[in-house]
């Protein structure tokens, strides 16, 4: 999200930073590591949502049933960051009975990047790319849009959608170049908008957004399963509603452009799409109305809201006493400004403290908006902007504090966040950085990156791709 200079290479031969064992921060990684992926495990969300009944001969997904013998043709299609457990969730499903399994055809998948290296039975992969679309992530959505031509009223067609599926299954609409869709989805990203209101503006710059993809197969029953990444659930923003219809309107894209200050910024060709609209827009509503809602359902398999419920369950037993003896949960999401998430949750959590003679633990989840202004070349992303603000508020504490994406990437960063504590600050001093250089710089990557390399302490949180999306988690621990 910040930035867009090249990743340095995760492979590099350097010392690995250690870290002092049972510390506050080595106890936050070993639980985002241990127990927060986990939690957020895209096959296993996708397997409990997908059901083969044997008996009653059904495949069995929330309020329907799709009967064996009513089947002729079974297609998968997606996009995601999550889509090789979710696919692999539903292959292994079909494969435990052999007549269902003959009866699915294939697919196609836009997953990230070396993702596509993965073997998935009858199934192209495409190396597609985030935070902005590549050329696969366009060769996939054609790919997928060939395949759904085929579907009839007997098929079923089962879709996967997860966080990232909006840069990875890009096709953007006539007389817009990849180029020109790419720039417009920099300046959404960097500009200030909420992801809903950047993908309202994604979805009528797209032939797959917006219910399009949905639509290639008209006649098909269609069922989407959901990892989401957009606070709310909402099923027309997570990935920019390719499979569920539109509620907004090509105006209602040019006002979010003219709200934020974005419209002069964005190329040419998509100020003149945008303005073009589409006389059909009215015709869709009623196709959608009339002819797929009937047969089309879906169903959000995991979420931000219930990683972090699983989590303070989770964290209730026994065997994690040593780590808090209070665990609290912020029921409102992050949806504003990082630096506006970040003085709520430091406010709340030096109240819970303040009421507690033993160790707190407080647990935050959303996705923050960092505004990056034009002259900010730095690199980092939401999380590592967020632990760096959080490292300036704790400074001189026995706190820390970890900001991590469940995704594994943070932004244009490697790193899927990172963790601090109340001497963050010093040691940074002591090794002669400045931590609000690198905030007015944007390179809060940068910063922990020097850190680690001056420090040979352990900052970043390296998971690498996880496999999975359901936004942020950031865990204060507030030891006294």
């Amino acid at each position: 999200m910040l930035g867009e200079e090249a990743l340095p290479s995760l492979f590099e031969e350097k010392e690995v930073p250690t870290m002092q064992e049972g510390s506050s921060a080595e106890k936050l990684l070993a639980l985002f590591r241990d127990t927060v992926l986990p939690l957020a495990d895209a096959y296993l969300a996708t397997r409990r949502a997908l059901l083969w009944e044997p008996q009653e001969q059904v495949l069995a997904a929330g309020a329907r049933s799709y009967a064996l013998a009513h089947i002729e043709n079974i297609f998968l299609v997606g996009a995601g960051k999550a889509g090789v457990q979710m696919a692999r969730a539903v292959t292994d499903v079909l494969k435990q009975d052999a007549r269902l399994w003959a009866k699915f055809v294939g697919g196609t998948l836009n997953v990230y990047r070396d993702q596509a290296d993965a073997r998935i039975p009858k199934a192209r992969l495409f190396a597609a790319d985030h935070p902005n679309p590549n050329d696969a992530s366009v060769q996939g959505a054609r790919a997928a849009l060939e395949l759904l031509s085929a579907a009839s009223s007997n098929d079923l067609v089962v879709a996967l959608i997860s966080g990232g599926g909006s840069s990875l299954l890009s096709l953007p609409q006539e007389g817009i170049s990849l180029e020109d869709f790419r720039a417009t989805n920099r300046v959404l990203v960097t500009g200030g908008p909420t992801i809903q209101e950047i993908n309202t503006v994604r979805k009528h710059l797209s032939r797959v957004k917006g219910g399009r993809l949905r639509m290639a197969a008209p006649r098909a029953e269609f069922l989407t399963l959901v990892l989401s990444d957009v606070i709310g659930d909402d099923l027309s923003s997570i990935a920019s509603g390719p499979t569920v219809p539109d509620p907004t309107t090509y105006r209602d894209a040019v006002r979010v452009l003219e709200n934020h200050g974005l419209w002069e910024r964005i190329p040419e060709a998509s100020r003149a799409c945008l303005l073009r609209g589409d006389p059909d827009e009215d015709s869709r509503a009623s196709l959608w109305r009339d002819q797929l809602m009937p047969r089309t359902q879906s169903i959000v398999v995991a979420s931000n809201a219930v990683l972090l419920d699983s989590l303070l369950k989770e964290l209730s037993l026994a065997q994690h006493r040593d780590l808090a003896a209070c665990v609290h949960l912020e029921q409102k999401p992050v949806t504003g400004p990082v630096e506006e998430a970040l003085e709520q949750h430091y406010s709340h959590a030096v109240g819970l403290a303040a009421g507690s003679a033993h160790p707190t633990l407080v647990l935050c989840g959303g996705e923050p908006i960092v505004t990056v202004p034009g002259h900010a070349h730095g690199t980092g992303g939401r999380m590592l902007h967020y632990a760096l603000l959080a490292a300036t508020r704790i400074a001189g504490t026995p706190w820390a504090v970890l900001a991590s994406g469940t995704d594994g990437i943070d932004g244009t960063s490697p790193a899927a966040g990172a963790v601090v504590t109340g001497d963050t600050l010093r040691l940074a001093e002591q090794h002669g950085l400045t931590p609000a250089e690198y905030l007015d710089s944007y390179d809060s990557y940068g910063f922990f990156r020097d850190m680690e390399a001056r420090t040979g302490e352990k900052f970043l949180n390296i998971t690498g791709p996880t496999g999975t999306n359901v936004n942020d988690i950031m865990v204060w621990l507030c030891e006294t």
